[in-house]
């Protein structure tokens, strides 16, 4: 069962991820209304703007502060997925899906090999029924 958001942490390093998720959605939101005032832009809204650029700046001053508190792996894949602008949920959809499909590769590898065997045994006890039986007695006095 997954932690709902109002859950508390659960040790210091889940303070510091919810931490800094929380000024990751603090900056978003500051940077969209950054932008509606800038679109909307009048003389008598600078000291908006100047308030809101100064606490976005102070929010990527706290994540600065943050990022050492945290030990956080993010795979290279997933970091070009971002820098090019894709959803990082589609690398791992497309990993999943890759992922299922060596296992079914793998499992039929499995079977086939399984298969072979039984048949070889087979085969070997239909020509050669002496030493076969020879080998499994030698096996079982081992």
């Amino acid at each position: 069962m997954q932690p709902s958001r109002s859950d508390p942490p659960t040790d210091f390093h889940d303070a510091d991820r919810e931490a800094m998720e929380r000024k990751i959605r603090e900056a978003l939101e500051t940077l969209s209304q950054v932008r509606v005032t800038v679109m909307n832009h009048e003389q008598a809204d600078e000291s908006v703007l100047e308030q809101r650029v100064d606490r976005l700046v102070r929010g990527y001053s706290d994540m600065f502060a943050l990022k050492d508190r945290l030990n956080v792996n993010i795979p290279e894949d997933v970091l070009g997925y971002v820098k090019e602008g894709r959803n990082p949920d589609e690398f791992t959809s497309q990993f999943i899906e890759r992922v299922a499909s060596e296992n079914q590769f793998t499992n039929g590898k499995i079977a086939a090999l399984t298969n072979f065997k039984q048949e070889f045994e087979a085969k070997l006890q239909e020509f050669f029924p002496e030493e076969l039986n020879e080998r499994q007695k030698g096996e079982t006095s081992q």
